[in-house]
């Protein structure tokens, strides 16, 4: 008896496409708010959070006690020190020192092969 392996695709590569440019776009966002809060410039960071967070389905995003939710809330009240020490925990809380914290707005990256099925047919 052999055994044939086929894999099929699920118009996974439009949306891995799609998902690359979306995670590219939050990554880019994440750069400018955390050079915007580094060189202390409150309004260019409040705008870089908007457009990091326009959409978003991340559950730690709308976590009144999640480090994002807190630099959110730090840039609405105009606190930019306690925007800076939340982007800071946000690194800290992913054990990274510099870049995106991974869960929060770096996901892996998407894909080519996002989304195929293997099919095993005996």
């Amino acid at each position: 008896m052999g055994m044939r392996i086929s894999s099929g695709m699920s118009g996974a590569q439009g949306v891995s496409q799609g998902g690359a440019a979306a995670w590219q776009q939050r990554q880019q966002s994440f750069q400018a708010l955390s050079s915007a809060l580094q060189s202390g410039n409150l309004d260019q960071a409040k705008a870089a959070y908007a457009k990091l967070t326009a959409g978003a389905s991340n559950p730690a995003a709308s976590t009144s006690n999640s480090p994002l939710a807190q630099l959110g809330k730090a840039l609405q009240a105009g606190d930019l020190g306690a925007a800076q020490q939340a982007l800071a925990s946000m690194r800290t809380h992913h054990g990274r020192t510099g870049g995106a914290p991974a869960s929060a707005t770096t996901p892996s990256a998407p894909t080519a092969t996002t989304g195929n099925s293997l099919n095993v047919i005996a």
